[in-house]
């Protein structure tokens, strides 16, 4: 009987899914490259994200496309293979992404980070990614850069802050 009990509990302790689609109007947008603790302000941020939300095989995701106004009519992205995010989280939603490209022993993996948290009508989003150079065909696949993850160094961080219209 405990045991059940228990299981309630932890079942209502996880993560609401937070509905984040909709217009936001970019207030911050920083960025570092080569690193992950310089982050200056972006020379042409976008103006607004448009979060809208997308099916695949039964699971449901969010995407952003970056907009040049704040109606939200001139917007581009890459939907599920950009900013997706499929996991939900604490306030958000959380993505990740792995890859591999070209071929031993020029071979370069990398594992994106990527994260959409909404606090009343602040959207923070955050992008992390950790890449290195391997010199084996093994190495040379998004599986490696799956299990290396965090462990790599950080190449690259994005963070913006955004007001909901």
């Amino acid at each position: 009987m405990k045991r059940a009990a228990l299981a309630l509990v932890l079942a209502a302790c996880g993560p609401d899914e937070v509905d984040i689609t909709g217009l936001y109007r970019v207030d911050s947008d920083v960025s570092s490259t080569n690193s992950c603790d310089n982050d200056q302000p972006v020379t042409n941020p976008p103006i607004a994200l448009k979060f809208s939300q997308g099916n695949l095989f039964g699971s449901e995701y969010f995407y952003y496309d970056e907009c040049g106004d704040l109606s939200g009519a001139s917007c581009t992205g890459s939907g599920l293979f950009g900013a997706s995010f499929a996991e939900p989280i604490d306030g958000g939603w959380r993505g990740t992404v792995t890859a591999s490209g070209c071929a031993a022993p020029n071979c370069v993996i990398s594992y994106t980070d990527q994260t959409a948290i909404l606090h009343g009508t602040l959207m923070i989003v955050e992008i992390s990614t950790y890449s290195e150079a391997v010199t084996t065909e093994a190495a040379c696949a998004p599986e490696e850069a799956e299990k290396r993850g965090t462990k790599m160094p950080c190449t690259a961080h994005e963070r913006i802050e955004a007001t909901k219209l």
